[in-house]
């Protein structure tokens, strides 16, 4: 792997590695990276590939399956504890936040890009086809309502999650990147509007934003396109003020490993047990507090999360999270020709979805999961490498310099969503 020294200076600077892990200095004057928080990205990107697994299996019909959507407001906060971590007291001119803005840009729409285009491309073979077989059934017309010309703009404009359609555009979890691209430049403004006042900027905010979504929406930690950018505001700055409070810590966590299970234990046991609703707010505290424990890298929960298998699916993360919606309509898309031609039924249709049947539902859960492994995350390492990289490598950011001026001390942040 290409060293740090020769990706260039922007990326030998304390905050974030090239391969888009994040790492911290502490008092002692050593290097470490947050790698429990690599690996949870990771995993989170993981369980929402599960969520979204267009497979008939029993969960499908569990309620509060539908809390695994909490794990895009894990990505929010994390991205919020990396923005401050490696930008918060390195924002000073307007022209730092130009640099920064542009990074962020370059950051998440590439790939972004890359899937929009390939989706238009699989409507465009769905179009030809289904000239030539009218029997062929699809989810929606190609170009449809969620498929069109128009939103092929907003999207590559990261307009698709303000209100301008009425549901998903295109890629789906597109979304998410989309609301915290435009939330983290204002996160960035805000520290260049009051470069000493700013945490209680963040709280203010934050809690405004929790109200707000807690009043406009019943599903706080549901809502995507429609008040999408409300539940960003609180993951990001909450992000953002466990970071603020991590900073001044040295040293080991005392009890660690009892602070990450109980949290762990805290955060899944809620998102196990609440109904979907208003009560899903309920969930941002131990998200919080687990993401600050896991910073220290001290517990027993760190120990697992540094296995080099959970390292690599946190560098894949963003690759994982954005290509899975194209992978699924692509199989999908292959089932229903597969099932036509043979006249075997291996889609059927359950809550208005078009789902793979494999056997019944309860002997469905292990094939999903298996699948999900499997179907996305070899895909997601190529992505990464041949997509994601190239556009961290210092040929990319040369262009963001200006003659005469030194490198800022910054560095290309990965999204948690990513996020």
């Amino acid at each position: 792997m290409t060293s740090v020294s020769k990706l260039g200076p922007d990326f030998a600077l304390m905050g974030v590695k090239p391969d888009g892990s994040v790492k911290m200095t502490q008092n002692s004057g050593h290097p470490h990276r947050f790698e429990a928080l690599d690996a949870l990205r990771g995993i989170c990107a993981l369980l929402i590939v599960f969520f979204h697994i267009p497979v008939h299996h029993v969960l499908k019909d569990v309620p509060t399956f539908a809390n695994l959507q909490v794990c895009v407001d894990v990505f929010f906060v994390l991205s919020g504890f990396v923005l401050y971590h490696a930008y918060g007291q390195r924002l000073t001119s307007r022209t730092d936040g130009v640099r920064f803005m542009t990074r962020r840009f370059l950051r998440l729409w590439p790939l972004h890009v890359v899937m929009l285009g390939l989706l238009a491309l699989l409507d465009l073979a769905k179009l030809a086809y289904g000239q030539s077989d009218t029997g062929f059934a699809m989810d929606a017309q190609p170009f449809s309502q969620g498929h069109s010309a128009w939103e092929i703009v907003t999207n590559l404009a990261f307009l698709q999650s303000f209100g301008l359609h009425p549901g998903m555009s295109w890629n789906g979890p597109a979304w998410s990147a989309a609301v915290e691209f435009y939330v983290s430049i204002l996160f960035a403004a805000l520290i260049l509007a009051f470069p000493r006042h700013h945490l209680p900027v963040f709280l203010i905010l934050g809690i405004a934003a929790a109200l707000a979504l807690h009043t406009l929406t019943p599903t706080p930690l549901s809502a995507s396109t429609d008040w999408g950018v409300l539940r960003a505001v609180v993951g990001v700055f909450a992000g953002g003020l466990v970071c603020a409070m991590r900073r001044p810590a040295s040293g080991p966590l005392r009890r660690a490993s009892l602070l990450e299970t109980g949290f762990l234990a805290v955060l899944v046991g809620c998102a196990v047990l609440l109904p979907v609703g208003g009560l899903q707010i309920l969930l941002l505290p131990p998200i919080c507090g687990l993401i600050y424990v896991l910073s220290f890298d001290d517990g027993v929960v760190s120990r697992v999360f540094r296995t080099r298998w959970l390292q690599s699916l946190g560098l894949w993360s963003y690759s994982v999270y954005m290509i899975h919606c194209f992978v699924f309509q692509v199989a999908k898309t292959a089932m229903t020709f597969i099932g036509r031609k043979t006249g075997l039924d291996l889609v059927v249709w359950h809550n208005q979805e078009k789902l793979v049947q494999i056997g019944t539902p309860e002997q469905a859960l292990l094939p999903a999961i298996i699948l999900s492994i499997a179907l996305v995350v070899p895909l997601a390492a190529f992505t990464y490498r041949w997509i994601e990289r190239p556009a961290m490598t210092p040929s990319a950011w040369r262009l963001l310099k200006r003659p005469g001026r030194a490198t800022p001390n910054a560095a290309p942040v990965a999204p948690a969503a990513l996020a």
